[in-house]
């Protein structure tokens, strides 16, 4: 494959990948506000999803 391919597919695929990640987020924050009684800590949800955003973002769009 051509370097312009790759890298085509790479943000295609960190694309995909990131829709779903909030996607997931989205519905944990929905059922999770929904919740009677549940404590969450919420810094840890915060850091796990910004782990996996991080991870996406350094995988598919920064390197070459």
């Amino acid at each position: 494959m051509y370097l312009q391919q790759l890298h085509a597919w790479k943000v295609f695929w960190g694309t995909v990948f990131a829709v779903a990640i909030l996607l997931l987020m989205l519905s944990f924050l929905k059922r999770a506000w929904k919740a009677q009684g549940v404590k969450y800590n919420w810094f840890a949800v915060l850091l796990s999803f910004s782990g996996m955003a991080l991870a996406i973002y350094l995988i598919f769009f920064v390197q070459m």
